[in-house]
């Protein structure tokens, strides 16, 4: 019997579908590597780029005259969502843009349609460092946008230690661990600090001075540091400022020249603990109290309603500088009333002088460009100009009972009181914190006004 023949091929009666070809943006053939003309409207910028699009007109012109010397990278929008879906309501195109962005607003200047771009699925998982490390490479990060691309690394997994291996070489040399480390510490600078270090005035490394600052503490640096003084001299004078109430000679035992120690007032001494001592003619001289520490209080609410009290009080003192006539007569017994608390009163003369200056230039009342307060006061001493020299005098002795005030964590005294009370009758400041309130004597211990 003859074998079996060969059953004859059956073509399907279906047509295939048609599909116009500029509706195709990959075929089978596109493969991580390949080089595509892709539609400017196909792209959308990559989530991860913190980097501000600065100098894009610049370089569309260099595109204009050169050419694009570099191809753009892309992802797959599905893609890219796959392995990063809490971006997906960032991405409004079919594909993400790995790293070319600026390329791809330049070209746009230019009017172009289409720009070649290379597809990169392969490198998906590692997207946030490759924007990273091609960010640092052109140098164009700021500080801040460094620390947010790292953060996002550490959120991600990474170690310091391995963000720093796997950046490995920058445009400014090779990155170590602390320097990772001391980046992503800005992120928890006061916004002040951060928006100075964002706009150009204050230097990194002055940053990271305030970073052993508290946030109010924070905002006096970076006023010390905007008045002309050297971060490390700022630093200093907070740091004096705030063991000023510790170790002033009002808060201290004082002797009374009879050998016996001053007492604090208002507080009853409890059971003193006595030592007789010798006093060189074998007879016991009277004992010697001492007296037992007491204990710290931790930070709670009182050192939160401080701190606002500050704040505030701060901005009715430049309100209090702003309105001022020094050459009106009505308001020398003012000027007086507060030079004389402030000649009375302990002060760091350098700490109120860089305080003051800074006022009177926020408020464009300095009348002399000087490079730093020191050398701005010695200029208003020479000016022969009396009413400047009244407000300058004025400003530093109001800055003077600030600082003290807002650096004393026990009870006021007189003079804080009545600082507040120049700010209240002459600058329309009200207290609204409890804490303040209850120094002030407004309520009771109770909370009851």
């Amino acid at each position: 019997m003859a074998g079996a023949l060969p059953r004859p091929k059956r073509n399907s009666t279906k047509s295939k579908p048609e599909v116009a070809p500029e509706d195709v943006l990959y075929t089978d053939k596109d493969r991580s590597g390949d080089i595509l003309d892709l539609e400017l409207t196909s792209l959308c910028p990559n989530p991860f780029n913190k980097r501000e699009m600065k100098g894009v007109p610049e370089l569309a012109a260099t595109i204009k005259e050169v050419g694009l010397l570099q191809n753009i990278a892309h992802i797959r929008a599905e893609v890219w969502i796959q392995t990063y879906p809490e971006t997906a309501d960032k991405i409004t195109a079919p594909n993400v843009i790995l790293f070319g962005e600026h390329r791809w607003r330049a070209v746009q200047e230019l009017g172009w349609e289409k720009i070649p771009s290379v597809l990169r699925d392969d490198k998906v998982a590692d997207a946030r460092l490759i924007t990273l490390i091609e960010n640092l490479r052109r140098a164009q990060l700021s500080p801040l946008e460094e620390a947010e691309h790292y953060q996002a690394l550490r959120e991600a997994g990474l170690s310091y230690e391995q963000i720093a291996e796997k950046v490995g070489e920058t445009a400014d040399g090779a990155i170590s661990k602390g320097t990772v480390w001391k980046r992503v510490k800005l992120l928890e600078l006061s916004p002040e600090v951060q928006q100075a270090l964002r706009d150009g005035t204050l230097k990194v490394s002055a940053a990271e001075k305030a970073q052993q600052l508290d946030g109010e503490d924070q905002r006096d640096y970076l006023g010390l540091v905007r008045g002309g003084a050297r971060p490390a001299e700022a630093h200093a004078q907070i740091l004096a400022r705030q063991r000023q109430p510790e170790d002033s000679a009002d808060d201290a035992p004082v002797s009374n020249g009879n050998g016996s120690g001053g007492e604090t007032p208002g507080v009853p001494d409890p059971a003193p603990e006595t030592t007789a001592v010798s006093n060189g003619n074998g007879e016991a001289a009277p004992p010697a109290t001492k007296r037992p520490k007491q204990a710290k209080k931790s930070p709670g609410k009182d050192d939160a309603d401080r701190r606002a009290a500050a704040a505030a009080r701060d901005t009715h003192c430049r309100l209090l500088l702003e309105t001022i006539d020094p050459a009106d007569p009505d308001s020398h017994e003012l000027i007086l009333s507060v030079l004389a608390a402030a000649v009375l009163a302990p002060q760091q003369q350098s700490a109120a002088q860089q305080r003051a200056y800074a006022w009177l230039r926020e408020i464009n009342r300095h009348g002399l460009e000087a490079a730093d307060a020191a050398a701005y006061f010695n200029a208003v001493q020479d000016s022969g100009d009396s009413a400047l020299q009244r407000l300058a005098a004025f400003a530093s002795a109001l800055a003077a009972a600030e600082l003290r005030t807002s650096a004393r964590r026990q009870s006021w005294s007189s003079r804080e009181i009545h600082h507040v009370r120049v700010l209240q009758e002459h600058a329309q400041y009200e207290p609204q914190t409890e804490w303040e309130q209850k120094e002030l004597g407004l309520v009771t211990a109770g909370g009851d006004r």
